[in-house]
């Protein structure tokens, strides 16, 4: 004989959606762990300039780069997806 499964109250659906808030906030503490590195990396480079070594150079290498490829087209992309970000979340 074919049962039905067991009624699970949603059960799976809450574990599922508890996962996804937990790894939201870790993926968002390595986010902002990544961006104060950076900072610190930055003003390392400030404070001692080309003599602060290898690694700090390339990173604001690769910063300088990153900043000459961004275009103004991409900036207001940008503005307008953070913009319609913050109004969707103060909405709710």
């Amino acid at each position: 004989m074919n049962n039905p499964p067991p009624a699970d109250n949603g059960t799976a659906a809450k574990s599922v959606l508890h996962f996804l808030t937990v790894a939201k906030s870790w993926l968002l503490q390595i986010t902002e762990a990544g961006f104060a590195l950076t900072a610190f990396i930055v003003l390392l480079y400030l404070l001692l300039g080309a003599d602060s070594g290898p690694y700090v150079v390339s990173v604001i290498a690769n910063l300088s780069i990153l900043v000459d490829a961004i275009t103004p087209q991409a900036i207001v992309g940008i503005s307008m997806v953070l913009a319609l970000v913050y109004l969707l979340r103060r909405r709710n």
